[in-house]
């Protein structure tokens, strides 16, 4: 009977070895945290890890999945003294997410190393749009009719959306993104028949604001570099392409137009009228265009502050050498 006792304890003790050899911990890098740091919370060293994880190269960065050995967090023959050491050591948690448990309530994960993630961000703020080219530019032109003194000015409008990046290695990354974006442009003219007074009539001058305001989406394709500042704060460069598409747009004016018969009389005509993409004279707008972007951010955190100039390499009116160019200023999160 003693015998039986003393095999079946000694098969207890065999089958609990057994499987606190055959488990290990699975942790994920928190933003702050180092090889050091984590090893330190689970009570294993720094060579133990980067065994049980051959291809970090003594590198982590934050969402890394890391292999802690379980058989280096508990002894195959604790001594009262460890069990209570290790007790303690279970209920010190400094994340929930990745607290150390008792072997038993853990799971057990296949041992591969993944250092590819996705991270998902949204963004909105202030779009300053305005349209460059050389048939877009300020100063004054001569015409058969008359001069013309135009003056360019940019828009304030909007813009919201959602990028996905997906990430190399610590410094690394590419992303792709939607984005809804209200751009266009605002121009002062002033008209006139010219400085001498022609006896035969046909003088006038004026004045006409134009606004232009196109709503479209854009979808940024950017690769980028980013770097840790310091546990909470990270720069980051983006450089790339982008295609959008115009859903709607409509171009507004607005001013006065005054007609001398002669020296004496004159006839003053209200300007107010809107022309919609696709008709007068924007009957020819392009409403498929492509650029470049350049991104410069800051994040603490989980919050985003970027700023992100856009250069169309489009003409946005067919046979005229006009192009957009926008700013936009963002504030966003990082899920």
């Amino acid at each position: 009977m003693i015998k039986k006792i003393i095999l079946s304890a000694l098969l207890v003790i065999a089958c609990s070895f057994a499987k606190a050899q055959s488990q290990n911990v699975t942790h994920v890098v928190l933003r702050g945290e180092t090889i050091e740091s984590i090893a330190n919370h689970y009570n294993v060293s720094v060579e133990d890890i980067n065994k049980a994880n051959p291809n970090i190269d003594g590198i982590i960065y934050v969402g890394m999945k890391l292999i802690i050995p379980a058989e280096v967090t508990h002894s195959s023959t604790p001594t009262i003294a460890k069990q209570e050491s290790n007790k303690k050591t279970a209920t010190t948690s400094h994340n929930a997410f990745h607290s150390p448990k008792t072997v038993d309530n853990l799971q057990t994960t296949p041992t591969t190393h993944n250092k590819n993630i996705w991270r998902l961000k949204g963004i909105a703020g202030l779009t300053t749009g305005s349209w460059t080219g050389k048939d877009f530019k300020d100063g004054e032109k001569d015409s058969e009719y008359g001069q013309v003194s135009n003056k360019n000015k940019a828009t304030y409008q909007f813009h919201i959306g959602f990028i996905a990046d997906y990430i190399f290695s610590k410094n690394v990354y590419a992303g792709i993104g939607i984005i809804f974006n209200q751009s266009g442009y605002k121009q002062d003219l002033l008209m006139s028949s010219g400085q001498n007074w022609d006896d035969e009539g046909g003088n006038y001058d004026g004045k006409q604001t134009v606004k232009m305001a196109i709503n479209k989406f854009d979808i940024p394709i950017h690769i980028g570099g980013m770097y840790d500042f310091s546990s909470d704060t990270r720069l980051f460069l983006e450089v790339g392409p982008y295609i959008s598409y115009a859903i709607s747009g409509n171009k507004k004016y607005t001013g006065y137009y005054t007609e001398y018969d002669d020296i004496h009389s004159s006839e003053t005509e209200q300007i107010n009228k809107k022309e919609k993409i696709g008709k007068g004279s924007l009957k020819d707008f392009q409403k498929f265009g492509y650029g470049l972007s350049a991104t410069a951010g800051v994040s603490f955190k989980n919050i985003i502050l970027q700023f992100t100039y856009q250069r169309g390499l489009n003409k946005t009116i067919k046979k005229k050498k006009q192009y957009e160019q926008n700013m936009l200023l963002s504030l966003g999160y990082e899920f």
